[in-house]
């Protein structure tokens, strides 16, 4: 069975590539403003939102 972790993790992941690959070729952003993206939705996103879940379980 899936964690609730793995699927906030997975789905931010997903809207991350979308994002970043959209970006690539329906924009003219710079690479590195993509690849901002890519981080903050991918990575930094779900670890806050999963931080928060937990305390609020906790609570």
């Amino acid at each position: 069975m899936v964690s609730r972790q793995n699927k906030v993790v997975g789905g931010f992941v997903v809207v991350a590539m979308v994002l970043t690959y959209g970006g690539f070729w329906l924009t003219d952003l710079p690479d590195e403003i993509l690849f901002g993206v890519l981080i903050l939705v991918g990575v930094i996103a779900p670890m806050v939102v999963n931080n928060y879940l937990d305390n609020s379980e906790s609570a």
